[in-house]
């Protein structure tokens, strides 16, 4: 994975002036990159046949309409051919089998965007296929895929499986990826498998992406262990600003001493939005003294305008 999309990846997407947080897979180097896709297990084989024999089922009503056209009283077409027609489920495995093909580059993909309409659209039994794939697949990357639709889809029916993968997953990028899943979907019946994980979890990336989502329930210890991997010496610096985001993306009113240091401290253009971005989120009035100073400062253009955004902002 080349270093930019990696740090993307975790960081998240700068949208106006803050870091949207994906602390999410925040990676220490691990020994074995994540296994290429194996083969579906007889499990997924067992759902695609299922779906097949749905088509099947669909495609014999449909004929039976067609046959019984000619009896039918020329008002009821119209309503003979809306009822000949029902939404034909979507061949689920074979989008998820070309998204796994392309590993992380799916993230990049227009397939990903695709697939999860399609899980969104499909309902349940849809959900049914990501959670089994999840349980039983052999294949960590068809594993972590499912987990990363799973939290584009954001349905809190996936709560089980994403528990399920946090606890007992063998690899350490697929409970991230779950892990992360859990937080972003703000579900209160996610707290207990995050806080276990928190705990309990050894892998720093999972703990680390589990507390993000205690803080996003508004649990403090969530937000402290949090604040503490951030200010941590030990915590690699690349992945600081990732933590930074998640903290900015919570946006709890105890950490604004936290981001108002950040502006007196730091010349980094990074740190510095993500902070003013934090700032103006929770209409940190107390910040304005140092958002002046940033306004009227030598920094780049984009932070300066940032700081006097906040500054209305706050204000309004």
């Amino acid at each position: 994975m080349n270093t930019s999309f990696r740090i993307g990846l975790l960081s998240g997407l700068i949208v106006g002036v803050f870091v949207t947080a994906i602390v999410a897979i925040v990676t220490r180097p691990r020994p074995e990159p994540v296994p290429a896709p194996s083969p579906a297990t007889a499990a997924l084989l067992d759902a695609s046949a299922a779906l097949k024999e749905e088509n099947r089922v669909l495609k014999d009503r449909i004929a039976e309409h067609e046959r019984s056209k000619a009896a039918a009283p020329a008002p009821e077409k119209k309503d003979e051919k809306a009822a000949a027609e029902p939404a034909a489920a979507p061949e689920i495995k074979d989008l998820f089998a070309k998204l796994a093909e392309q590993g992380l580059g799916a993230f990049s993909s227009p397939k990903m965007k695709e697939f999860v309409d399609a899980i969104k659209a499909g309902g349940k039994p849809a959900l049914d296929f990501l959670a089994n794939v999840l349980r039983t697949s052999k294949s960590a990357t068809e594993r972590f895929m499912a987990a990363a639709v799973l939290e584009g889809v954001g349905d809190p029916a996936a709560v089980d499986a994403l528990a399920f993968a946090l606890k007992g997953d063998g690899d350490d990028m697929v409970r991230r990826m779950a892990s992360h899943a859990l937080a972003v979907m703000k579900a209160p019946p996610a707290e207990a498998p995050l806080r276990a994980a928190t705990a309990d979890d050894t892998d720093w990336g999972v703990r680390v992406n589990s507390a993000y989502g205690l803080a996003k329930l508004g649990k403090d210890d969530g937000l402290q262990i949090l604040q503490k991997a951030y200010e941590s010496t030990e915590t690699p610096a690349e992945y600081r600003l990732a933590i930074l985001g998640g903290l900015a993306d919570v946006a709890a009113p105890s950490t604004a001493p936290l981001f108002r240091r950040i502006l007196s401290d730091t010349k980094d253009a990074s740190y510095l939005l993500v902070s003013i971005g934090a700032l103006e989120k929770m209409k940190d009035g107390e910040s304005i003294p140092a958002l002046e100073r940033v306004a009227g400062s030598t920094h780049p253009d984009m932070v300066k305008q940032a700081a006097t955004k906040a500054i209305e902002s706050i204000r309004k």
